[in-house]
């Protein structure tokens, strides 16, 4: 009996492979998230992955069209292990600012130990126009909870955001790219080492303070939705 069919016969999570073809599926993954941590997402070819798994050259292709396709499952990997650790904290009592940073916790740590991945992803999503859609379409569940959040906090009136998706997007950007600059880069260029208390707690204070300004601020020129329109309406005009 074959492995496997076409790959279009089977979901991303392999659930119907046989036994011996969930096992050289695993083996490719975990030897693509090797080599794309230490040799580099660009640098490595399919009969790279293929040799550090153990696996004829030709088995890849059962189970992956390409390249991308590797690094999406593993992004989509990484996103589901991130969504399972945060449904699995306890924040019923939590007070805010708590809330924010058991979830900052949560991220940072998950990119800590997925540093080549996260490496690869934004490597790809730089590069790879077919990839680059793919990672925002996978990133956009988490900018509409966080924008959710944001719209809960200004009905309970601890807040003022004239466009939460707007300020999803800020944050959820700055939270992926201090992650890689400190766990894929190294950190700046005169500070190279950062505690991990001091990274979650930077990450929760900076979200705590956007998203919890004060209700009394004056509130900025009206948007138009989710599009980010950021054009004021006209003097008079209450259309």
């Amino acid at each position: 009996m074959q492995d496997a069919g076409p790959p279009n016969e089977f979901p991303a999570d392999g659930t119907l492979l046989t036994a011996r073809g969930v096992r050289t599926r695993a083996a490719l993954l975990a030897a693509s998230r090797k080599l794309f941590e230490t040799e580099g997402y660009a640098n490595t070819t399919i009969a790279d992955i293929t040799s550090e798994a153990g696996r004829a050259l030709g088995s890849f292709y059962t189970y992956f069209d390409n390249k991308e396709a590797v690094l999406q499952q593993l992004a989509e990997d990484f996103k589901s292990e991130v969504d399972s650790r945060v449904t699995d904290l306890d924040l019923t009592n939590a007070e805010p600012y708590d809330a924010l940073r058991e979830v900052c916790a949560v991220y940072w740590y998950s990119c800590k130990e997925h540093a080549g991945e996260l490496a690869a992803i934004f490597q790809a999503s730089m590069l790879n126009e077919c990839f680059a859609p793919a990672w925002r379409s996978i990133r956009a569940d988490a900018r509409r909870n966080l924008a959710d959040g944001i719209r809960s906090a200004s009905d309970a009136g601890l807040a003022n955001d004239p466009n939460p998706e707007a300020t999803a997007s800020a944050l959820g950007s700055m939270m992926d790219y201090f992650c890689y600059v400190w766990l894929v880069e190294g950190g700046e260029a005169d500070l190279r080492s950062l505690p991990d208390d001091v990274a979650v707690d930077t990450m929760a204070r900076v979200l705590f303070r956007t998203i919890f300004a004060s209700a009394e601020q004056p509130t900025p020129a009206r948007t138009h939705g989710p599009t980010f329109d950021l054009e004021p309406i006209p003097e008079g005009d209450n259309s």
